[in-house]
């Protein structure tokens, strides 16, 4: 059972479905868009999605095509769509935005860091400049203003510094 945390509030309390009508009915283009509501297309959000969750579907026009989901909970908002190419998530909460695409998930975080993990290997670019990889078998960080390298595996760490190249076996 997942339940949210009292540390985290509510962003969002409801979600209400508007159609916006760009052009009059004659088709001439509206200044200023026309929002309808349509009947009771409005829901209250449960603090646990488990509970309820407010869902907007939007179906393919084509069976080629995939539906997508938009979800709405008080915490968060998750679109979704089921395909192997492109992209197939995103969650936007008010910590971060998580992007699925092509199975890579990329992570936004408010200072501006990145996270891009694929498979077993993971990227940071961190909200100061400095850049972390990392794969099975080896660890590489670059340093904000490009002036120090390292490469560090199992066996061997190298290391370019202003002050010259360090390289040697564990």
């Amino acid at each position: 059972m997942s339940i949210v945390p009292a540390s985290i509030q509510a962003v969002w309390h409801s979600a209400e479905l508007l159609i916006a009508f760009h052009k009059n009915k004659d088709k001439t283009k509206r200044d200023v868009p026309y929002f309808w509501r349509p009947k009771e297309a409005f829901a209250r959000l449960a603090a646990n999605p488990e509970d309820q969750e407010a869902v907007v579907v939007m179906r393919a026009a084509d069976a080629e095509g995939s539906d997508v989901q938009i979800k709405m909970h008080s915490d968060k908002i998750v679109i979704r769509r089921d395909r192997d190419l492109g992209w197939s998530g995103l969650i936007i909460d008010d910590h971060q935005i998580q992007i699925k695409v092509d199975g890579t998930v990329i992570r936004i975080d408010p200072d501006g860091g990145v996270v891009v993990e694929r498979d077993s290997q993971k990227t940071h670019l961190e909200g100061t400049g400095e850049i972390f990889r990392f794969t099975p078998d080896t660890k590489i960080v670059v340093s904000a203003d490009g002036g120090r390298m390292s490469r560090e595996t199992d066996v061997t760490f190298d290391g370019f510094t202003p002050d010259g190249v360090i390289s040697r076996r564990k």
